[in-house]
């Protein structure tokens, strides 16, 4: 099976979905489109109406201005009552995910998942700062808020497709770029915080749910987390997660799936061949049966490298016809 990760360069809603709807037909997904306006970005996207988020739309920029507290108490009295449609992702940042579910019709009968994404807590908590330029990340009272609020937006998110479609399950992503930091002099977070951190945002969620990270990184934080995907870059890195074999192995034994991309999300997808993508799937599959002989191809979902937004429109469309003649 075959799905993608998120953005696209496209500038037209319509345009993008034609795309995945040709490719992507047993699990499409919706479009996030950074090119057509900045509030389609993987912060401002998901960081409405979070108290002392200040967004600016034109910039595409946010910050938390922890000085700032107008709105916490409501926010977490809106939590407890599980109170979603206030964590609704409006159509002005996310065009793509409202056209998406009018357009899903279309193809309703083939569609055998649906596939979501949302910003991922560690990017999110390293990428967004505090007003002295911090990553809110260490900051516990303020970073609480932004996990809750990715738990709660998820859960509107999943919410609003089944309400239009009950018969489909669903797969949510949470997209994790910055992970590939993890570990690093740069980053000083425990594993046993980045697990916890997952565990939160992705508790009780009535869909399979998905980490996505477009790099290396210490895969036994993932592989720890509960959690149903891992989705990782193996066109460039696909030996990598095999080094943390024990882990991977009680990974796959307890349902977890890896999700591999090998298309490339770069220039390099003009240069390569479908002959040269299908050998290195066909190592990733040698490489994961090695591990646990119950894996089937069927189990497997293979994705593009990476989102697909800061290619070219020709860049990105041949990358969603390699990811089509793979399956």
């Amino acid at each position: 099976m075959i799905t993608g990760i998120g953005s696209f360069p496209f500038t037209d809603v319509d345009e993008a979905i034609d795309v995945i709807f040709a490719s992507c037909g047993e699990i499409p997904f919706w479009p996030q489109l950074p090119q057509r306006s900045p509030v389609e970005n993987m912060y401002i996207t998901f960081l409405e109406s979070v108290p002392s988020v200040v967004i600016d739309e034109e910039k595409g920029s946010a910050f938390v201005d922890t000085t700032k507290t107008e709105g916490i108490e409501e926010f977490y009295e809106n939590c407890s009552s599980n109170a979603l449609d206030t964590f609704a992702v409006s159509e002005k940042v996310a065009p793509g995910f409202y056209r998406f579910l009018e357009r899903l019709q279309e193809i309703r009968p083939q569609v055998k998942f649906i596939k979501c994404q949302i910003t991922g807590p560690f990017s999110m908590g390293l990428g967004l700062k505090d007003e002295q330029d911090k990553p809110i990340i260490y900051n516990p009272g303020f970073f609480d808020i932004i996990l809750k609020a990715l738990h709660m937006k998820a859960q509107w998110m999943i919410r609003t497709i089944k309400a239009s479609y009950p018969e489909k399950d669903i797969i949510i992503f949470f997209d994790e770029p910055y992970m590939v930091s993890f570990g690093s002099a740069y980053v000083s977070i425990p594993k046993e915080d980045a697990v916890a951190m997952f565990n939160e945002v992705g508790a009780g969620l009535d869909a399979k749910r998905g980490i996505h990270c477009c790099g290396n990184t210490d895969w036994s934080v993932l592989l720890n987390a509960d959690i149903d995907i891992i989705n990782f870059d193996a066109y460039n890195y696909l030996d990598t997660i095999f080094y943390y074999g024990d882990d991977l192995a009680r990974f796959i034994a307890k349902g977890g799936r890896i999700a591999p991309g090998l298309v490339p999300s770069s220039e390099d997808v003009l240069k390569v061949s479908v002959k040269e993508i299908e050998a290195l799937k066909t190592k990733f599959i040698d490489s994961i049966t090695g591990i646990d002989a119950r894996v089937k191809d069927q189990d497997i979902l293979i994705t593009p490298s990476c989102g697909l937004g800061s290619l070219t429109e020709q860049e990105a469309r041949r990358a969603m016809e390699l990811l089509k003649e793979l399956q």
